[in-house]
């Protein structure tokens, strides 16, 4: 999805809320004021908006549903799900009660279900969403599930290396007849199936937090992406990642041709209780360290990164893990479990 193609389905969907002058619509839609104004212009010629009294107004029916405001009403920044995206929260807990629970052997986690449909609704809110044709990898979070519900993406394929969560996503895609949503067993080590290359408008993705780790996950979605327009998004964290990992990182994504856009802090919270994962402790580093015990609150968190393309993109070089220790460890995993092909062969 192009720049422009963004920008005309942000300006259509808030006309279908009604007029709105210039100063008004150009708050609802990301781009600069001369490709803004370029769009405008191409609408007023084509018929589909009209300008009267100092207000654009929408002259014919278009795809898209009136927009659902997302932004926080306290701080104008963050994402408060109301009216449509309040009823998809209620919706998303009831078919994912039954979800598969992390397993140490994919280093897995789910965050909090209130945060996986706020990142849906940002997605949504900066156009990413509707009409789009979305990769991601590695899905505990069920985030292909929420997208699901709201009914607005062409395309969801999901590569996932674990099988139960493959089988649940495949379950509820059949239960909602949503034959746009594919899942396929995935290994982030092997390569990237042919037909998954430059096909997707967006790519979504949780990676593994060590240097190697990080950039074969992302090097993977970069080879899914279209070109110049689409978009990444990420999780990505404080907790195992210091500021020098994040340099190198951000390093890596301007080569590859993409610019960071947004960085939301702490967006998403790993539930202590709902995801089991009490026997993970046992490994961990931090663990090792100072003798503690375990947390009563919910501490893990991660940020959300938003990417765009703009020349490319392309996957620079670098040194892929070497194998699966490499994949999941280096001297900043502290709080990630040992799998269990990995305690026997210690």
């Amino acid at each position: 999805m192009s720049e422009i193609d963004r920008i005309r389905k942000q300006v259509l969907r808030t006309l279908k809320l009604g007029p709105k002058s210039f100063w008004e619509l150009i708050n609802y839609q990301d781009g600069h004021i001369a490709v803004f104004f370029e769009v405008v212009n191409r609408l007023l010629e084509e018929g589909l908006i009209g300008y009267r009294d100092y207000r654009f107004h929408l002259r014919k029916e278009v795809p898209y549903r009136p927009f659902a405001d997302t932004v926080c009403r306290t701080c104008g920044l963050g994402v408060e799900l109301r009216g449509f995206w309040e009823d998809l929260y209620r919706r998303f807990m009831e078919v994912t009660r039954d979800r598969p629970l992390p397993t140490s052997d994919y280093d897995q986690g789910f965050v909090r279900p209130v945060d996986t449909v706020r990142r849906v609704a940002y997605i949504y809110q900066r156009g990413d969403l509707e009409e789009a044709e979305i990769f991601i990898l590695g899905d505990d979070d069920l985030l292909s599930v929420a997208m699901g519900l709201t009914g607005m993406p062409r395309r969801i394929v999901v590569v996932e290396i674990d099988r139960r969560i493959n089988r649940f996503i495949q379950d509820f895609a059949r239960r909602e007849n949503l034959p746009w949503i594919e899942v396929y067993d995935y290994n982030v080590i092997e390569a990237l199936p042919e037909g998954l290359k430059r096909a997707f408008d967006v790519f979504v993705t949780d990676p593994v937090e060590t240097k190697k780790g990080l950039k074969l996950f992302v090097g993977r979605c970069l080879e899914a992406l279209k070109g110049p327009g689409a978009v990444g998004y990420m999780g990505f964290t404080h907790r195992e990642a210091s500021l020098r990992k994040w340099f190198e990182f951000e390093k890596f994504i301007l080569s590859a041709g993409l610019v960071i856009t947004d960085i939301l802090r702490d967006f998403a919270i790993y539930p202590e209780r709902e995801n089991q994962w009490e026997h993970f402790y046992d490994t961990y580093e931090i663990m090792k360290k100072l003798e503690l015990p375990l947390p009563e609150v919910d501490w893990y968190k991660s940020s959300f990164v938003r990417f765009e393309v703009v020349e490319g993109p392309r996957v620079p070089e670098f040194e892929p893990p070497k194998d699966l220790r490499e994949l999941y460890f280096d001297e900043e995993s502290w709080a990630t479990p040992l799998p269990s092909y990995l305690k026997e062969n210690s």
